[in-house]
């Protein structure tokens, strides 16, 4: 099956290359030709090989993979928001938000009487490890009288779906910016990188896994796609403001403020500080400021201890189950096996110590990485930032992962355009891309749970290899080299 629009992208450069080596004689200019169309036909093969084994590996062999776990399917959530009983849906985040909501309404909200992290988090051992401008969504719901369970699920939805909206016009902003101008421009290569896109994005384990379960993880993929393909269109205002928006849910995205003061990205930073200032200013309102610094002492006990638990894939989940510390699969009580989601690593200082230093190094990294530059190393930066600030917390669950969709589809242009220059290790890194892509979008972690009581359970931490290998071709491949002499 041939791919049209990525050859009338190859076709394209090619003519520019033969415009460019005027003068050249006519075998160096048919040998550019061939090149790009070699580069072309390469793409077309990627792409196929993705979707080949995202299907192998995520329909016919998946009854294998899961081992018959019984985990909540995307199709199990739709049902029970149709058709079934919303009370049965996973609430993996709005169930201890909900928690907390309902403790500040009854302990006298906004007075400051008690301490609500203390009573959830601390003493009930709810997980609410979120501040309180978190809650503001819910008090909004709830003004307008749409604080139910089917409605959760019924955004996180929306939520997916426009996620899948935004990588369609982020594959086609790209293809416009990094040289394949006619394929974008061309009917069919614009439907082919929209579908490209959202099928993508709906093929993506981290994506599909944050709806599966109930996670408010699903708004800020769907925030950080959209910041960047602002940030691509240079509408910084709009992409600061969407992370400042993720800033009130997840504080680890308040990094970006600094990010964007080091790079003089004032239009960002001045988004970021209008939704994050009367955000914050909201919630002391309503909660009370003292309430509010409350949460530095939960960010202090999740930064000691962190979660053992396969799903988080850093550095911290690594060493804790390399050293058998904590559960890992299930939670024994009393001679029962099950998963106690109130339950934490115990504290280890080498964890401690690993997850500190580890963490430093990637938030300078993600920091100061690329300061400067045309628009593919200031993109690249963008994405290197939000990768680094993901891996380099205690805790990140499969569904944090969602981050890198935008890098996946960065990357694809950068290593095609390599590629197509004849520069060496070009396809090579084209297939490391689909084979990373391929693994990021499946689910390997039952048949992979057997290791889990010994030291091959590193293998566990497949994710999180697979972000540093995405981050190394980020590193590595972002500056566009001159094409070498042929």
């Amino acid at each position: 099956m041939k791919s049209k629009p990525f050859v009338h992208a190859a076709d394209g450069v090619a003519e520019r290359g033969a415009k460019a080596a005027a003068g050249a004689s006519p075998g160096r200019a048919g040998d550019l030709e061939r090149a790009h169309r070699f580069a072309a036909w390469a793409l077309a093969s990627a792409f196929l090989f993705v979707l080949c084994a995202d299907t192998l590996l995520g329909v016919v062999f998946r009854p294998y993979l899961d081992g018959g776990s019984g985990d909540t399917t995307v199709w199990d959530v739709l049902v029970l928001i149709f058709a079934g009983s919303p009370g049965r849906l996973p609430l993996d985040s709005w169930e201890p938000m909900m928690t907390a909501f309902t403790w500040l309404h009854e302990h006298g909200q906004g007075r400051g009487q008690g301490n609500v992290y203390d009573a959830v988090f601390f003493t009930q051992h709810v997980k609410f490890q979120y501040p309180l401008t978190s809650l503001l969504v819910m008090e909004a719901m709830s003004a307008v009288g749409l604080l139910h369970l089917r409605v959760y699920a019924l955004i996180n939805l929306l939520m997916v779906v426009a996620t899948a909206a935004g990588m369609a016009l982020l594959m086609r902003e790209l293809a416009e910016r990094m040289g394949f101008d006619r394929t974008a421009r061309n009917g069919v290569g614009r439907l082919t990188l929209a579908a490209l896109g959202a099928v993508a994005t709906l093929c993506f384990y981290p994506i599909v896994k944050a709806f599966a379960v109930g996670q408010i993880q699903v708004w800020l993929n769907m925030a950080f796609v959209f910041a960047a393909l602002f940030f691509l269109r240079d509408r910084r205002a709009l992409a600061g403001a969407l992370l400042g928006a993720s800033t009130l849910i997840k504080p680890q995205m308040s990094l970006f403020l600094v990010w964007a003061l080091v790079r003089k990205e004032w239009r960002f930073a001045l988004g970021w500080a209008a939704v994050v200032g009367p955000g914050f200013a909201a919630a002391c309102a309503l909660y009370g400021l003292r309430p509010s610094l409350h949460y530095l002492d939960v960010l202090s006990f999740l930064g000691q201890h962190g979660e053992s638990y396969y799903s988080n894939q850093t550095v911290n989940g690594l060493l804790h189950r390399l050293l058998q510390n904590g559960p890992n699969l299930l939670s024994t009580t009393n001679g029962d096996t099950e998963w106690r989601g109130s339950a934490f690593a115990p504290y280890h200082p080498l964890v401690h110590a690993a997850t500190l230093l580890s963490g430093i190094l990637f938030v300078l990294f993600g920091l100061f990485w690329r300061i400067g530059g045309g628009m593919r190393d200031r993109m690249a930066s963008f994405l290197v930032a939000g990768l680094c600030f993901t891996v380099g917390s205690p805790i990140s669950w499969v569904p944090h992962y969602g981050v890198l969709l935008p890098a996946f589809a960065f990357l694809l242009f950068v290593l095609i355009d390599r590629a197509r220059m004849g520069l060496p290790n070009g396809l090579r890194d084209l297939l490391v891309l689909g084979v990373a892509f391929a693994i990021m979008s499946n689910d390997f972690f039952q048949p992979l749970s057997d290791l889990a009581g010994t030291p091959l359970n590193i293998l566990q931490s497949y994710l999180f290899f697979t972000a540093l290998v995405v981050l190394l071709l980020l590193v590595t491949t972002a500056v566009r080299p001159s094409a070498p002499a042929v």
